[in-house]
């Protein structure tokens, strides 16, 4: 058997023997690939040598000559950015290596690699070193209040933001300290509003020598932080500082966000990360834990793959959005009850009415049909969740959810306050029952790294020594090139140079293309291609584009799958023109 016909295990299984035979497989595919020689030829290394050198590297590392490439090392690594990441340390080493071993052959990647160096990514900004933060982690399972607790914080401040991971739960702590009568404000990239006064109790805290008002909080997508200085700071979901596609706004708000006090809510296993990033900085975290309040109860039986054991109160989880309306449907013809919706790609506003449906006990609406997306965000009455498997494809294969996901997930059954004393975890199918006792039994692994991004002053300085390579290139080649430190790891680029291709033919600026790449684009829905080209196209000849003239939906109300999915790309399109307005 292969390495490529070996299944990839739960990350808790994943240990040093699985990292070894990983590592001794791609380094013999690293010496094979066409794409690698290709990267490699981008530097100026010919066939001849990098056969020559790639050989030499490969035993080094075998032998174990070779510090970042030791098997123990690289189950972080794998656990968090599996292939992608192992395959793009080993071409970042075999850089090093020929530095030291062969200088002649990388004769000018001296400069490059100055230029390249994300070692040091707690020095980029000066604004949160200058002063003296106090770090509060509150840290416990879902459904614990750690996040009751850091917005109660919150709520008496004088001036405060919160940074959540969505846009659905900006606006939920949006409206909920409108509730409250603290003078709040959204800031998305999409949507920007300022604080009802019109409401009882909600009243600024000051005025401007101009007479605006002078709102209290901002509740805010992380990426969409303010540069200004607060009182307090709220960043949710901070295990998220690892993820590898937007880890690097976790990060980016850690390092620099100014907060007399700041407030760190997630998972345990974000800890000691936390703690190694702040020390860099003389900073100090202070960790409470918290315990989940309610029980919840890990089921010995599935439901034996019936639909018809289907409940009222039920959430099915499904990690298919193909297959989420099929599901549904068949839920609904077998046991007679309606099914709510929510999945990633669905609309917030729709997401948050089809979540009230589900909470509101008169509706008709008894079960829920949901993608992973329900892991985070609003509040959902769940009294047992269902998985209708424990895989996942994750753009390359089939693998198994994280412990992480399962437990967030699962904890999503029995919420506080919503009526269920014990909540329920199960699976569909005999066969997940033994993966799901396991890994909901299991601590999630401690973070290893925070994701980070290079600035576009680095890109722009990187560009101007390749003047006639493309832009998508020049993404993958400053990958290749970076140093980085053991504590952070480069983000995935592979969306950004996606995006980069579609607008690679327009005469745009590399800060134009920068900010592009970055916008809320799925380069793989047709019609939101379309409209990325036509919006990039104004920006780059200095035209005036009316959202008017670039929508063009269909006619009625949809009534399938396929049309559905149209509806929601254009509503993509006008979300990405809100963003970029």
């Amino acid at each position: 058997m292969t390495f490529d016909d070996m299944k990839w295990p739960q990350d808790a299984d994943l240990d040093e023997k699985f990292a070894a035979k990983t590592l001794k497989s791609r380094l013999g595919r690293f010496q094979m690939s066409q794409d690698v020689r290709r990267r490699c030829g981008n530097f100026g290394i010919g066939d001849g040598e990098f056969v020559e050198w790639a050989s030499k590297f490969a035993q080094s590392v075998m032998d174990g000559n070779n510090e970042r490439l030791v098997p123990k090392d690289l189950v972080p690594l794998l656990i968090r950015s599996r292939l992608e990441g192992l395959d793009n340390l080993i071409l970042s080493q075999f850089f090093a290596f020929l530095e030291r071993d062969a200088p002649h052959v990388v004769k000018d990647m001296k400069y490059l690699r100055e230029i390249t160096d994300l070692r040091f990514p707690h020095e980029w900004t000066l604004g949160a070193r200058t002063m003296k933060r106090r770090i509060i982690m509150h840290v416990g399972p879902t459904n614990s209040g750690k996040t009751y607790h850091a917005l109660e914080r919150l709520k008496n401040c004088k001036s405060g933001v919160y940074c959540s991971p969505l846009r659905l739960l900006a606006h939920e702590v949006y409206m909920r300290m409108m509730a409250a009568g603290v003078s709040c404000g959204l800031l998305t990239g999409e949507d920007r509003r300022y604080p009802d006064y019109s409401l009882q109790d909600v009243k600024p805290v000051g005025y401007t020598s101009t007479g605006t008002p002078i709102t209290q909080v901002t509740s805010c997508t992380i990426e969409m932080l303010p540069v200004k200085l607060f009182d307090v700071a709220v960043i949710d979901e901070i295990q998220m500082i690892s993820d590898k596609q937007r880890g690097w706004a976790w990060t980016s708000a850690l390092l620099s966000l100014r907060a007399r006090e700041l407030h760190l809510c997630g998972e345990p296993s974000a800890v000691p990360l936390v703690k190694r990033i702040c020390e860099m900085m003389d900073e100090e975290v202070e960790v409470r834990e918290y315990s989940r309040l309610g029980e919840l109860e890990v089921s010995s039986r599935s439901l034996e793959g019936s639909w018809k054991n289907i409940r009222a109160g039920d959430c099915v989880v499904v990690f298919s959005r193909a297959e989420i309306y099929g599901i549904k449907n068949t839920i609904e013809k077998k046991t007679g009850m309606r099914c709510a919706v929510i999945y990633g790609s669905l609309p917030p506003e729709s997401r948050v009415k089809q979540a009230a449906l589900f909470n509101d006990p008169n509706s008709d609406y008894d079960v829920l049909v949901a993608s992973d997306a329900v892991g985070m965000g609003i509040n959902l009455s769940i009294n047992r969740v269902v998985f209708t498997t424990l895989e996942k494809f994750d753009g390359e294969s089939v693998r198994p959810i994280s412990v992480s996901q399962t437990r967030q997930i699962g904890g999503r059954a029995g919420r506080f306050n919503s009526g269920v004393s014990v909540g329920t975890v199960t699976t569909m199918q005999p066969s997940d029952i033994r993966a799901l006792q396991s890994s909901m039994g299991t601590m999630p692994p401690s973070l290893d790294a925070a994701g980070i991004k290079p600035t576009t002053s680095m890109i722009e300085m990187f560009s101007h020594q390749f003047p006639d390579v493309s832009f998508s290139q020049l993404w993958s080649m400053f990958r290749d090139i970076a140093s980085v430190d053991d504590q952070y790891f480069m983000c995935s680029f592979d969306d950004q140079e996606s995006v980069a291709r579609e607008i690679e033919k327009l005469p745009l600026t590399v800060s134009e293309r920068y900010q592009l790449i970055y916008a809320p684009v799925n380069a793989r829905d047709p019609i939101v291609k379309q409209c990325l080209q036509t919006y990039a196209a104004a920006i780059a000849y200095k035209r005036e584009c009316n959202i008017m003239d670039v929508v063009s939906l269909p006619l009625g109300i949809p009534t399938n799958r396929e049309t559905i999915q149209i509806f929601e790309q254009w509503h993509r399109g006008i979300t990405l023109y809100t963003w970029l307005s």
